[in-house]
């Protein structure tokens, strides 16, 4: 009813997070990742796509199609934001997180993000990285499990970009 979004509110709330880590001397702003898993994978996500101080963005279960997931399935509140599938379809954004680094990664059981879309997804994420020259920049898994965070693909892909 205000005209904003829960995915808005996350966003945000996370560009103020790195705003206050470029302050702190230990952290290195060239090292900005982005990580989480079903609505943190969602703030990953946009903020990484958003925010070019991110140099990597890690997304768990919820990188799909929005078709095939938050339209089809009942997800929180949260998740939805009216009229976005009019203008793009989740694996396009990788264009706006392209050429800095993407990993996406999902359990082949996950009961709210449907593998075969996470597959297209990934595919369509695949052509777009080699549209920008950077198919080495763009990584994922299909994890034994179901909806949670496994990081294994995730940790070491971050130490071959890092």
């Amino acid at each position: 009813m205000l005209g904003e979004t829960m995915t808005g509110w996350r966003v945000w709330d996370a560009m103020r997070s790195l705003d206050y880590m470029a302050t702190r001397p230990e952290v290195d702003p060239e090292r900005l990742i982005t990580m989480g898993i079903s609505g943190g994978g969602l703030t990953s996500l946009f903020t990484a796509c958003l925010d070019t101080r991110v140099r990597v963005g890690v997304v768990s279960g919820y990188f799909n199609t929005f078709r095939d997931s938050i339209l089809s399935i009942e997800h929180c509140v949260d998740n939805y934001a009216p009229g976005l599938i009019h203008v793009v379809e989740m694996p396009d954004l990788a264009g706006l997180m392209a050429p800095r680094a993407l990993f996406v990664e999902s359990g082949e059981k996950d009961p709210i993000f449907p593998l075969p879309a996470f597959e297209r997804a990934v595919a369509r994420a695949k052509d777009v990285y080699a549209a920008f020259g950077a198919p080495e920049r763009f990584g994922s898994e299909v994890f034994a499990g179901d909806h949670h965070l496994h990081g294994k693909g995730a940790f070491s892909f971050l130490e071959k970009i890092l």
